[in-house]
């Protein structure tokens, strides 16, 4: 009998042709039987012996396939999956549909086994009740789950959105509607399918298993650390985890502690990070759409700080990029004076700037137990949409000399002063450069016109207002001495 074929069972038609050929050789000295005619005493005795015989094996085959979790069914199945220590799901459960999904196509299939867990904040835990696949090119696919245990309360649309355990390439998951109580007992190969997938997973005192239990009661972000040998730290990284919730992750995870292993479990420090920048359009457009773009960017940062892990490092080159990810945006400056990130934590129940601990090389790099932030209640984004051009205005107030006419002085002091801007505006070329307005250099050149002479600078962009002399050309903003024209391209009819 082949090694892969451990029962051979032989059916009534196939018994009785082997009797016959058995009686009709005569081996072993036996008288040979060779009466084989329909009704003759031989092949009568024969049918009546194969016919037993082959209701053994048919017995003897149901009771074979009754002691293996692939071929077992009804009752027999029940006995058999009883030794993992799981039941039939009776009619009486919650039972609907999710959908797992990806911001991007999937880049190759994803198989979605039957039993994958998934949990949402005061919702039971469900089940996938059948194997699935997200199919490469798409970005979704809807499964059917049953929750673990009978009754409970109809379960409303998007509260599911945990798995305990992830599933590589699986980003996304949701229940578009609710999940009810069904009338429907669970079926012989839904019960296989859980009894296959408890067999893969049912295993305890591991990192997984740890992450699992706190992922069973709808935490997304969690971490476990090492603090000492012999000691493990279960960090909760989600920005909204009371006291009662943690209470009940420890209970969960001290099922499935190690033995002789100490277990802690606390939320994630949180560091929260403020986002000041200078945007340059690359149009100038009107105010209800730099508030459009504002927004839109807004929203891509508040998604990208959202999905950071606890430990996880913000780069600045990554917040720049998608600061600079909208069409309209043509270049990023920093604000002077300020942190482009600035990071920040509560400490005697009040905000504190932290950047000499967070920030290096502008990155903010956090510790393993502590998850960076947006608390834009408290530290809103602050981003400054400007046009590609910032005008400036010159106002030049002449008291003129005895015997000079007004028009052609106002005509040449005009042209003195495009001349001037034209000349000053020229090697500003990135955002560090400042041009040199001086009024000397007007003076020079109006003063065989003028008797006395006032000029004032107008910058469009932010309104302030500047008054040159013959003591230079900065201004003080905040306590430290800005250029005037710091950061501006001057157009030729800018002056006025």
């Amino acid at each position: 009998m082949p090694a892969d074929i451990p029962f051979q069972k032989k059916d009534f038609a196939g018994l009785v042709k082997d009797l016959l050929e058995d009686v009709r050789s005569g081996s072993g000295g036996r008288i040979a039987l060779t009466d084989a005619a329909e009704g003759s005493v031989v092949r009568t005795l024969m049918e009546v012996f194969a016919r037993e015989l082959a209701v053994c094996y048919e017995q003897l085959d149901m009771i074979y396939r009754s002691a293996y979790l692939d071929t077992a069914t009804g009752a027999s199945l029940d006995n058999v999956v009883a030794l993992l220590g799981i039941q039939r799901r009776r009619a009486g459960h919650l039972e609907g549909s999710v959908t797992f999904g990806r911001g991007q196509p999937a880049p190759e299939d994803i198989h979605i086994p039957a039993g994958t867990l998934v949990s949402g904040r005061k919702a039971p835990e469900f089940a996938t009740v059948e194997d699935a696949v997200l199919r490469k090119g798409e970005s979704a696919v809807s499964v059917g789950v049953r929750a673990l245990e009978p009754g409970g309360e109809t379960v409303g649309p998007g509260i599911l959105s945990v798995m305990p355990r992830p599933i590589a390439l699986i980003d996304q998951l949701h229940n578009a509607g609710e999940l009810i109580l069904r009338q429907r007992e669970e079926t012989d190969e839904e019960l296989r399918d859980r009894a296959r997938h408890l067999v893969s997973t049912a295993n305890t005192g591991t990192v997984s298993s740890l992450e699992q239990a706190a992922r069973s009661l709808g935490i997304v972000d969690v971490k476990v650390l090492e603090d000492h040998p012999g000691e493990v730290r279960l960090v909760l990284g989600d920005a909204d985890v009371s006291m009662e919730l943690a209470d009940q992750v420890r209970a969960r995870a001290e099922e499935v502690r190690p033995a002789g292993v100490i277990l802690n479990t606390s939320p994630a420090t949180r560091v929260w990070v403020q986002v000041t920048a200078t945007l340059e359009l690359d149009v100038d457009l009107p105010d209800h759409q730099k508030k459009a773009i504002e927004s839109e960017l807004c929203a891509r940062l508040e998604d990208y700080f959202g999905k950071l892990k606890v430990g996880e490092m913000v780069r600045a080159v990554k917040v720049r990029n998608l600061l600079t990810s909208h069409d309209a945006v043509a270049a990023f400056y920093a604000v002077p004076g300020v942190n482009f990130l600035e990071p920040f934590v509560w400490e005697e129940n009040q905000l504190k700037a932290m950047s000499t601990r967070y920030l290096v090389n502008q990155d903010v790099i956090v510790g393993s137990a502590e998850r960076v932030g947006l608390y834009v209640q408290a530290l809103p984004i602050r981003l400054i949409l400007e046009p590609p051009k910032v005008n400036v205005w010159v106002d030049v107030t002449l008291t003129l000399k005895p015997g000079q006419e007004s028009k052609p002085a106002e005509e040449k002091a005009r042209a003195v002063v495009k001349l001037l801007l034209e000349e000053v505006s020229k090697p500003l070329t990135g955002p560090e450069d400042a041009a040199d307005l001086k009024y000397d250099d007007i003076q020079g050149k109006l003063k065989d016109l003028a008797s006395r002479l006032r000029v004032t600078v107008i910058h469009e962009g932010d309104g302030r207002v500047v008054e040159l002399d013959r003591a230079g050309h900065t201004d003080q903003v905040g306590g430290r001495e800005q250029p005037l024209l710091r950061n501006v391209v001057v157009k030729p009819g800018d002056a006025q």
